[in-house]
């Protein structure tokens, strides 16, 4: 066999038509994947949502502002607890785990709907706190017992270490 008759079969028409059906299963099976890819990040929404954004930081000549990351916040929540703001404290603690289990891929729409699911950590304590803030925004007079805050705030430190917000140096 010579490079004539190699090129001669690997052009030929038999060897286009045997190979038809590979093209076709190749070519569905990317535009399925591509399909999928569109639809998830449909979907998703955070394509979506970063594209607008984007778009309109560009159109409006602002520069974009990256929210507090979450270490500054629970430090802003740690010196409202040492200055006896309890109900600021708590309110900015349900807007935290709210947006830390957001950005976890969570779609619910408040964080009392997150405890909800089985596998939402330290469920009870964020379930508690959800209570807790529901009903400082209803009553705002109410005052939550003082040991259970403690108790609930000590949980909820131990579930920022694990997710990662705050190190052992931001610890007092």
């Amino acid at each position: 066999m010579t490079i004539n008759d190699i090129v001669q079969f690997l052009e030929s028409r038999t060897l286009s038509d045997f190979l038809l059906p590979f093209k076709i299963v190749a070519i569905t099976v990317s535009l399925l994947f591509i399909y999928f890819i569109a639809y998830y990040n449909i979907k998703d929404g955070t394509l979506i949502n970063d594209s607008r954004r984007r778009i309109k930081d560009f159109l409006s000549f602002q520069r974009y502002v990256p929210p507090k990351s979450f270490s500054n916040r629970a430090k802003e929540i740690s010196a409202l607890i040492d200055d006896k703001n309890y109900r600021k404290a708590v309110l900015e603690t349900e807007i935290l785990f709210f947006e830390i289990l957001k950005r976890y891929g969570r779609k619910e729409k408040s964080l009392l709907e997150m405890t909800d699911d089985i596998d939402t950590p330290n469920r009870e304590s964020l379930k508690r706190l959800a209570e807790i803030a529901e009903e400082m925004k209803k009553d705002h007079s109410y005052m939550p017992d003082l040991d259970e805050l403690d108790e609930l705030y000590s949980t909820f430190e131990d579930s920022l270490i694990k997710f990662g917000v705050i190190t052992d140096e931001i610890q007092d």
